[in-house]
């Protein structure tokens, strides 16, 4: 059966799909920190795609958390068919879900690590952190 997307684009044939389906991968491989993703997915993605794109992983990550269907629905107030189709992404494409949790994961290290930085010298008992400027978007690929 052919779902909406594939219906929408079944004048193309396989060559034009891979053609446009390797520009968007070669897109996002343009990126060497968050700040070339964030001028990437602006120039490329809509405002509405961004916002479905995030609430997929946000989605994506409640299920993993093991959260209930109906909760993640209530909470983030989408409705089940979304949740619904998520847990079929993710269930057919758990490795692109992983990736993404992992690499949040590092870029919160890293951003931890690198965001603030102890300051005072040896006689001062409380040492006060001050922010270095190091933000998300300067982790590295």
């Amino acid at each position: 059966m052919m779902n909406k997307e594939m219906r929408r684009y079944k004048f193309l044939d396989k060559n034009s799909t891979y053609n446009a389906l390797n520009r968007l991968r070669a897109s996002f491989l343009a990126a060497k920190d968050g700040n070339d993703v964030e001028e990437i997915i602006k120039a490329i993605l809509t405002h509405d795609e961004r916002m479905k794109i995030g609430r997929r992983i946000q989605i994506a990550e409640m299920i993993i958390q093991e959260m209930q269907y109906r909760e993640i629905a209530d909470v983030l107030n989408v409705g089940l068919t979304t949740v619904m189709f998520v847990v079929k992404n993710l269930e057919e494409n758990p490795i692109g879900y992983e990736l993404i949790i992992n690499r949040q994961r590092k870029v919160e290290k890293e951003y931890k690590q690198k965001a603030y930085e102890v300051v005072g010298g040896p006689k001062i008992i409380l040492k006060k952190k001050r922010y270095t400027g190091f933000t998300r978007k300067d982790v590295k690929r």
